[in-house]
Parts: structure tokens; C-alpha cells; sequence
């Protein structure tokens, strides 16, 4: 039986726990499995942002563009971020939103291969993922053309001459299952396709090869693993042999070869950074950079033994105390096809979410059964899982669950 001893002896053995006091450490006795979702705030975020508020914003003025590193934020965030994903410094930028990358990358992947018109992709994607392929379709006026596949096995067949992009999350929002990165890039630039990686479920989490398992273009959100925030800027990342292959999608100011000559023609900057658009977010990229300076104090390896470890131990414990309570873990049983988060089913999922909640522990729901612990190897610890479960065990032993109060499932 595993024990709280064990767990706390693993928790010994941590390479990250030194960051833990680095989060700001919430009031109430809650474990948060959420960081799938938004992850953890960084205890000196509030001071960074309360510093640009009253030195840049209401002293500064204008001055804060020549004062401050506000313009340079985008790119040094970048940097910040670029060794977890086994990319170069020089090719990752934070910019917009998720959406808006996945856009403006996409139709830059199938500008640059107009030969191939297909886009591949999977049908069950997360929704915004497929709403922005949808979109481009419809905006070329059937110039692009969707193939959508239902499960991993069948993207062989889909593959062809008239493949330009294969576009993937590489790990499934809901069940957490991780495409091999490497085999699948090496798949799709075999019949000459491009691949494209949303990375929002595994940057943070997971250890990252961008450019040694070849993937041309990536993204990812800033506010779940990476813990920037609600609403954080999104990244992006252009592999070096595409950065200057065409134009960006869009031409904005910030993107041009010389911004304050405000010039009358658009001339685009060099590699990566001619995808940024307008004015950068500097709030948001504020308070970006708390967790950013986290980021540059640990290594890959660290960051890939850790969650490993926290994955493995909560379906352990899910297997030995769970099972016989209704509980069926749907994630991969292999760890190296598991992204972020672990998702486990049971009958009445929503309304044990909502119990959880008032137990203290923060997950969340999908439907129709599936709750999904989301797992930040910065700030839990091994003893976090450890509880959490336990408390999962009150509230499905007690069917606590069954209460009235815990019918309506909250987002």
C-alpha cells in the first residue's frame, strides 16, 4: 500500500521542490490539480505589476517604451521559455493569443507549400484548433481542404501528394494522449508535408524537442503549465529553415524591419520575430515574466523526472484505492504516451468534481465522464497527490457526490 511516508520520500528526492516557495501559496486548504487550466501565480507576480502600473504607467507615460523593456519583452520571454522546448533562444516569441498564432502560423505553413492544398487534422482536436482550420478553409474559398482523422492509427492513410500541413495537438485535452513527436514528424515529412504542434497541454509539463524531433511550427498558450496568468500571451515557434520563407499572415508594425521609421511599405523583420503584430501586451507580459524568471532556474531532465514521477504515483493510487469505487483511469497506461494531465472516469463525474471542490481539491470535468488532474511538476508536490486522493476516496466511499448541492457542475 502506498503510503504518505513514501510519497513525502519521494517528495525528499525532488530536483524542483525548491520552487515551491516561489508560488504564491493560496488561503484556503486546497490542492490545485488545475494547471492544465491556469496554473499557479508567481508569489512576486502582484509586485511586478504594481511596479509597472505606478513607474510605467502613471510616471512613465510615453517614456516607457525607451525606459523599459516593454518592446524587447516579447522575444526575451521567448528566450526565457526556449530551453524547455528544445528550441533556440533566437526562434521563440510570445505574442497575441493561442488562436491567433494557430492562425497566423497555419496559413503560413500552407502559403509556403500552395502545391499541397490538404490539411490534415483530427477531428476531435480541441475546438479552437479546428475552428481556426475551419475558418482558413472557408477564407480561402475551398483553396484549403480539411482531412480529418478520427484516431492516430489512421494519419498513415491519410497522408499523401496533395498533404501540405499536418496539424496536431501533441497531447489530447481530454485524454491526455501524447503523439510520439519525433516518428510523427518524421511520417509527415516523408510524403513532403510540414507538421504544426499546438503545445498547450504539454509545455511546462513535459520536456520539449522542437527542432531535434522536427516539428516546423508550434504553439502554445501561456496560462496553464507555464503559469502566466488567466488570459497570458500566447508562443510560438518557427523552425530556423522556415523563419523567412514568405511574408506573415499579418503585416503588422511590430513586425516590420524598422518600427519607428514608420514607413509606407512593409518590409518584414528577420526569423521569428516578423510574426509579431501590434503593440505587445505589457501587462500581461508583466506579469509573464515572473514566471518566465522561474523557468531559466531548472533543467529539462529535472522538469521530465518530476512529472513523470507524479503521474506514475496518482495511477498508482488510483488503481489501489480507487477501482473498486467505480474510478478507470483513460489515459494512456504508458507513461511515455501521457501528456500534462491524467483523466479517469467515473459514473458521476461532474458531480464528484463539484464535491472535490468543496473538499478541496481543484480539478476539472469533461464530458460525459472524465475528470482530468492536471499536473504542474513546479509547485505539487508527491504529498499533494497523496491527499488528494484520499479526499477523492471520502467523497466517493461517503457518495457524498450524490447530494443535491453537487448536481450543477460549474465551467
Amino acid at each position: 500500500m502506498i503510503t504518505l511516508a513514501h510519497c513525502q520520500a519521494l517528495d525528499a528526492r525532488d530536483p524542483l521542490a525548491f520552487l515551491r516557495a516561489s508560488f504564491a501559496q493560496p488561503q484556503e486548504d486546497t490542492i490545485y490539480l488545475d494547471g492544465n487550466s491556469v496554473g499557479a501565480m508567481p508569489a512576486d507576480a502582484p509586485d511586478r505589476v504594481q511596479a509597472l502600473l505606478t513607474q510605467g504607467w502613471r510616471d512613465a507615460r510615453r517614456r516607457g517604451w525607451s525606459y523599459f523593456d516593454w518592446l524587447e519583452k516579447p522575444w526575451l520571454l521567448g528566450q526565457a521559455l526556449s530551453h524547455l522546448l528544445g528550441a533556440r533562444p533566437q526562434d521563440v516569441i510570445f505574442s497575441d493569443n493561442t488562436s491567433v498564432n494557430l492562425f497566423k502560423l497555419l496559413a503560413y505553413a500552407w502559403k509556403i507549400n500552395p502545391q499541397r492544398p490538404v490539411i490534415v487534422s483530427e477531428r476531435y482536436n480541441f475546438p479552437t484548433d479546428i475552428y481556426v482550420a475551419q475558418g482558413l478553409a472557408h477564407f480561402l474559398d475551398g483553396q484549403a481542404q480539411l482531412r480529418l482523422i478520427d484516431h492516430p492509427d489512421e494519419l498513415s492513410a491519410a497522408l499523401g501528394p496533395d498533404v501540405g500541413v499536418v496539424y496536431l495537438s501533441h497531447v489530447d485535452y481530454r485524454s491526455s494522449y501524447r503523439w510520439p513527436m519525433r516518428q510523427t514528424s518524421q511520417a509527415v515529412h516523408a510524403c513532403g508535408a510540414l507538421v504544426f504542434w499546438d503545445l498547450s497541454h504539454a509545455a511546462g509539463a513535459i520536456p520539449v524537442e522542437l527542432q531535434a524531433d522536427g516539428a516546423d511550427f508550434a504553439v502554445g498558450c501561456g496560462y496553464k503549465y507555464l503559469c502566466g496568468g488567466p488570459g497570458a500571451p500566447a508562443w510560438l515557434y518557427v523552425h530556423p529553415h522556415h523563419q523567412e520563407k514568405d511574408w506573415p499572415v499579418i503585416a503588422g508594425w511590430m513586425g516590420h524591419e524598422d518600427v519607428f521609421a514608420f514607413a509606407p511599405n512593409y518590409a518584414p523583420l528577420a526569423g521569428v520575430r516578423r510574426h509579431l503584430t501590434g503593440s505587445p501586451s505589457i501587462l500581461a507580459n508583466q506579469a509573464m515574466s515572473a514566471a518566465a524568471d522561474l523557468w531559466k532556474q531548472f533543467k529539462p531532465a529535472d522538469l521530465g523526472w518530476k512529472h513523470q514521477s507524479l503521474s506514475e504515483l496518482l495511477v498508482d493510487l488510483l488503481h489501489e484505492r480507487c477501482a473498486h469505487l467505480g474510478v478507470r483511469v483513460t489515459s494512456p497506461l504508458d507513461y511515455a504516451q501521457r501528456g500534462g494531465h491524467l483523466t479517469f472516469s467515473h459514473p458521476g463525474a461532474g458531480s464528484v468534481t463539484e464535491a472535490l471542490l468543496a473538499h478541496g481539491v481543484v480539478s476539472s470535468f469533461r464530458k460525459p465522464d472524465s475528470i482530468r488532474f492536471g499536473l504542474s511538476p513546479l509547485y505539487l508536490s508527491h504529498a499533494d497527490i497523496w491527499t488528494a486522493v484520499e479526499r477523492l476516496v471520502q467523497v466517493l466511499e461517503t457518495e457524498v457526490w450524490k447530494e443535491p448541492r453537487f448536481a450543477k457542475v460549474s465551467v
